[in-house]
């Protein structure tokens, strides 16, 4: 049965690995596998690398390290250094903290002697690989980030064809037919899990009737907001992370409005293309705010 008595209806479609990722997360903060080029000059601005509990950041140089010092070191989960790198896992209790000074010198002697990052920690989000380059890059690395480039763009323009197709289709039942999502032989599966939800403390709002959907390669969930502090909310992004490490992103969207102190009842809709074997198992919903607040629910599980 499908949950009745719903206001302020905010629909969000998800996708995996969508362009949007290039969109930056609360405090802009970089994440995925990065490349980073040093010169003889000083940078305009110091890189912010996403860090996130449970999650390893590696970051790679090309060139001996003489020392590396970070701030707040014994507040990390764990940090291991080597001659050629340095890996950080951050502690959930460094949840939005502040940004992180790290410098690391160079022990040949040339310029640059030394580079600083910032190490922000995000409920969701890391820079999983680092790779810190202190020399001109060869050829093959820049035809290397053309392809990728390229694939970027080729991709940003098929969820944009695929978004449009589904704004101007028709609604309702015909929608789903003629979409593909329901057919004569599988319809859309509907499961309740707020009973079953892992709710984790310090989330910016309440949430309560939480529903997965699954219809041939869509999932989604549903769940009512209610906010009981006293600052607004507004929907940024999100990520669904599963057991056997799949992450499903967004997809190019309207921003909802913003949930207001007081505000109740606020139905949001967070939708995920999804393979018939995808997102099996236990998984984590995190979505967070415009001001990096989040709200993370584990334990979803879809029909």
């Amino acid at each position: 049965m499908l949950p009745t008595s719903r206001t302020g209806l905010l629909l969000l479609a998800l996708v995996a690995g969508n362009a949007g990722a290039a969109e930056p997360p609360p405090a802009s903060c970089e994440m995925g596998d990065l490349r980073i080029e040093l010169t003889a000059d000083p940078p305009s601005k110091t890189p912010v690398l996403c860090t996130s509990p449970g999650l390893t950041t590696t970051l790679l140089f090309d060139t001996t390290l003489l020392r590396v010092e970070l701030e707040g070191r014994e507040r990390f989960h764990r940090v291991m250094e080597d001659t050629h790198g340095l890996t950080l896992v951050p502690s959930g209790a460094m949840l939005g903290e502040e940004p992180l000074r790290l410098t690391v010198y160079f022990a040949d002697g040339a310029g640059p002697a030394s580079a600083s990052f910032l190490v922000m920690v995000h409920p969701a989000l890391a820079a999983r690989q680092v790779d810190v380059l202190r020399h001109t890059r060869p050829v093959a690395l820049y035809e290397l980030a053309e392809r990728k480039a390229q694939a970027t763009a080729q991709q940003c323009e098929e969820e944009k064809t695929q978004l449009r197709a589904e704004l101007d289709g028709p609604g309702g039942l015909r929608g789903l037919r003629f979409s593909g999502l329901m057919d004569q032989n599988q319809g859309v599966k509907v499961h309740d899990i707020s009973t079953a939800i892992h709710r984790k403390p310090g989330n910016a709002l309440h949430t309560s009737s939480i529903w997965a959907y699954r219809a041939h390669h869509r999932i989604a969930v549903e769940m009512l907001l209610h906010n009981q502090g006293t600052r607004p909310w507004m929907f940024k992004d999100a990520l669904l992370r599963c057991e056997k490490g799949e992450e499903l992103r967004p997809l190019p969207m309207l921003r909802p409005d913003t949930i207001s102190p007081g505000q109740m009842n606020v139905l949001i809709m967070v939708e995920m293309d999804a393979k018939t074997e995808s997102a099996k198992g236990s998984c984590t919903l995190t979505l967070w705010g415009t001001d990096g607040r989040f709200i993370t629910l584990g334990n979803v599980t879809f029909p």
